[in-house]
C-alpha cells in the first residue's frame, strides 16, 4: 500500500504509524509500514515525539507543511529533517469520528504543495488504510493484536521497556520517562532506540530534567 501510494502520489516516501490514544505523551506514534524515503521522516518523528503526523493524529485533520525550513510549528523536527533532506511533509489522520489510529504520512525532498488531485488521492489512501487497520482488528478481543501490528511494533519494545525503567529509577511518571529519553537522545545526536538499549543494558543512568 505504502509503495502503491508512494508511486501515484509522486511522494518520496510514504509511511503509516499508529497511535493507542490522542495523548501520545507515554507512547508515540509507532510505523507499521513504509517506503525507503520516509523510513528517516517517520524515525525522526517517533525520537522527537513532534511532527506533522502527531499533529494530524492529535488534532484529527490534516497537516501541510509545504516548506519545513520556513516552518516553525515543529522547532526540533523541522530542523532535523531539513538537515537530512525532507523539504516538505503531509500528513493525514487515519481517525473514524471521534477515535483517531494514527496518520498516513507523505515526505518529499522538495518544497511545494500538493497539488488538488494528490491531497484528493491522498485522503483516499488515509482511508484505504484506516478500513484495512479496522478489518484486520474486526471480532478479536481487545487485548488481541493482529500480526501485521505485533510484527511491525516489535522495534519499540526497547523503547517501552527503558521508559519503564526510567520511570522506577527517577520515580516520575511514564511519559516524563520518555521525555527524558528523548531529551538525551536529541542532545547526543542519537536515536532513541540507541538510547533505550544503553539503559536496558545498564550502560546509561539518565538523571531528571530540570524544571
Amino acid at each position: 500500500m505504502c509503495a502503491a501510494a508512494a508511486t501515484l502520489l509522486d511522494a518520496a516516501g510514504v509511511g503509516v504509524s499508529l497511535g493507542a490514544s490522542s495523548d501520545l505523551a507515554a507512547s508515540g506514534l509507532q510505523t507499521v509500514c513504509t517506503t525507503e524515503g520516509a523510513r528517516t521522516g517517520e524515525a525522526l518523528q517517533f525520537d522527537l515525539g513532534e511532527g506533522p503526523s502527531y499533529t494530524a493524529h492529535r488534532t484529527g485533520w490534516p497537516v501541510q507543511a509545504p516548506d519545513l525550513e520556513r516552518d516553525g510549528t515543529w522547532p526540533a523536527f523541522s530542523a532535523a529533517a531539513a538537515g537530512v533532506g525532507v523539504r516538505a511533509v503531509f500528513a493525514f489522520p487515519l481517525r473514524s469520528g471521534s477515535v483517531g489510529l494514527g496518520a498516513f504520512t507523505l515526505y518529499q525532498r522538495v518544497a511545494g504543495d500538493l497539488t488538488a488531485e494528490q491531497y484528493a488521492d491522498a485522503v483516499v489512501f488515509s482511508r484505504f488504510a484506516l478500513n484495512l487497520f479496522t478489518s484486520l482488528q474486526a471480532g478479536r478481543p481487545a487485548d488481541e493484536l493482529d500480526a501485521v501490528f505485533t510484527d511491525s511494533l516489535s522495534n519499540s519494545v526497547e523503547v517501552h521497556q527503558a521508559t519503564g525503567v526510567v520511570s522506577v529509577q527517577l520515580a516520575i511518571p511514564v511519559a516524563a520517562a520518555l521525555a527524558v529519553l528523548r531529551a538525551h537522545a536529541f542532545t547526543e545526536g542519537s536515536s532513541l532506540a540507541e538510547v533505550a538499549a544503553q539503559v536496558i543494558e545498564h550502560r546509561l543512568q539518565l538523571d531528571p530534567l530540570p524544571d
